[in-house]
């Protein structure tokens, strides 16, 4: 059976090619003007064990208001059956961003990670919110630096691409194709092999068969051409080891390979859900919005379409900023004229 591995390659290349998506969510957030928050995320279309395992390490034993719904049963194109399928969504208040940085910021490469902000200033005359939403970028390799393989103008043509859903021209058309190529294959590939090959020389140096670790490293480009056609392998290192002859004991570099790819695997299998998602995220701020560079604004809710693209390798930001005029500070403002002009008339 196919590995969780080549689902993450798969979907590196083809988010960048903008193809349907399977896991649709919607995050919301309702910004208080104390500074309390009140948070929302939904899987659309998902199995109702997300109400208990997800990329956000959410559930109701840490407090989320969980609440499951059934949808109507489609069939699924490829094979004609039918998926019971249901939108899960979690609920929670939070009394400062802090709050929710850190349950939904954690120190973890397997989990969803956003970065909020709340800064409130008095202007006098006005009051002002800014607020901000990070998500933190879902690329979690950690063997090579992505800065190695894409240039300046590959980030600038990824910040500039529009919200899911809208048109690209046909130059961008191509320019995408060549990211693609560099992503999925370049990138891609490196970074597992890297990952890879260092499972492999500590397969075998548990077994202390140190007189094998020159032969590896003689082999480095062999192992390297393996990779592209074997990415699906869950027991690649095994079997590169087998491919180059290394006499390891079975057993043992089974339950060793067990132990050593499990990060790797988790944090692919993170990546590939990741990367296969479909992400609205709405801000309702409290007061009139002044400034904010979302995809759409309606009032005072701020909708952002994202492609994942643009939160793959760096950070990317949504803010907003809202204001509210101080009616007593106008009051105050008024009075001091008044009775400076009264004294002024006195006084002529």
């Amino acid at each position: 059976m196919k590995s969780k591995l080549i689902q993450g390659f798969l979907l590196l290349s083809a988010m960048i090619l903008f193809i349907s998506c399977e896991h649709p969510m919607v995050l919301e957030t309702e910004v208080h003007e104390d500074g309390s928050l009140t948070r929302t995320i939904t899987f659309e279309k998902e199995d109702s064990t997300v109400a208990l395992k997800n990329i956000f390490g959410i559930d109701s034993i840490n407090g989320w208001v969980v609440t499951s719904t059934q949808l109507p049963v489609e069939k699924t194109k490829e094979t004609g059956s039918s998926k019971v399928q249901y939108r899960v969504q979690f609920r929670k208040n939070f009394g400062s961003v802090d709050d929710m940085n850190h349950e939904l910021n954690p120190e973890a490469d397997t989990l969803f990670r956003v970065r909020a902000t709340f800064e409130k200033k008095f202007r006098w005359f006005y009051t002002y919110i800014k607020y901000s939403e990070t998500i933190l970028p879902v690329n979690r390799f950690k063997k090579i630096d992505p800065s190695d393989y894409l240039n300046q103008e590959d980030f600038q043509f990824i910040d500039r691409l529009p919200a899911e859903g809208k048109s690209i021209s046909k130059a961008d058309s191509l320019y995408l194709q060549l990211l693609n190529v560099k992503i999925g294959e370049t990138y891609a590939n490196m970074a597992i092999f890297n990952e890879e090959f260092d499972i492999l020389t500590e397969l075998v140096g548990r077994q202390h068969l140190d007189q094998w670790q020159d032969t590896i490293l003689r082999k480095k480009e062999y192992i390297y051409n393996h990779v592209d056609k074997m990415k699906g392998e869950g027991d690649f290192a095994l079997q590169m080891a087998d491919s180059l002859k290394i006499p390891l004991k079975r057993a043992q570099a089974i339950a060793d390979l067990k132990e050593l790819s499990k990060g790797l695997n988790d944090r692919v299998s993170f990546m590939g859900f990741a990367n296969d998602g479909k992400f609205i995220n709405s801000i309702t701020m409290p007061w009139d919005v002044m400034d904010t560079n979302a995809d759409s604004v309606s009032g005072n809710k701020l909708v952002w379409r994202p492609l994942v693209t643009k939160f793959l390798f760096r950070e990317y930001e949504m803010y907003a900023e809202s204001r509210r005029m101080n009616a007593w500070a106008l009051i105050v403002s008024a009075a001091v004229v008044l009775l400076t002009l009264f004294v002024w008339r006195r006084n002529a």
